[in-house]
């Protein structure tokens, strides 16, 4: 989950509530700007800040984020194979990477073949 997310269902929670930007900036005493920053995930909300939009939405910070969990699509959608070998699409798929681009794949990949 990053900052956008968080910042996107920071606005859908205010709109729900039918706060406008500013309301609801006065309301955390801070200004519209880092509101405006926060929701379109510029700015990070830190802990605290968290705990008062929270607070402001008689939400937990638990159930904050499962609701972030299930506003998220986290399924992840792999193209079908060119091939029958899976083997075969991943060595085409390395072949036509950066030097760059290996040497970052072979960093993550390092942990799972030791």
């Amino acid at each position: 989950m990053n900052n956008l997310q968080i910042g996107q269902l920071i606005r859908s929670l205010r709109k729900e509530n039918n706060l406008s930007m500013s309301d609801f900036a006065q309301k955390l005493d801070i200004s519209q700007a880092s509101i405006s920053r926060i929701e379109s995930g510029i700015q990070e909300a830190n802990y605290a800040l968290l705990s008062e939009i929270c607070e402001q939405f008689g939400l937990t910070l638990s159930s904050f984020f499962l609701l972030l969990e299930n506003k998220v699509d986290t399924t992840i959608k792999i193209p079908p194979l060119q091939s029958e070998n899976i083997d075969d699409e991943l060595f085409n798929i390395i072949k036509n990477l950066s030097e760059e681009q290996k040497k970052g794949l072979y960093v993550l990949l390092l942990p799972y073949i030791r």
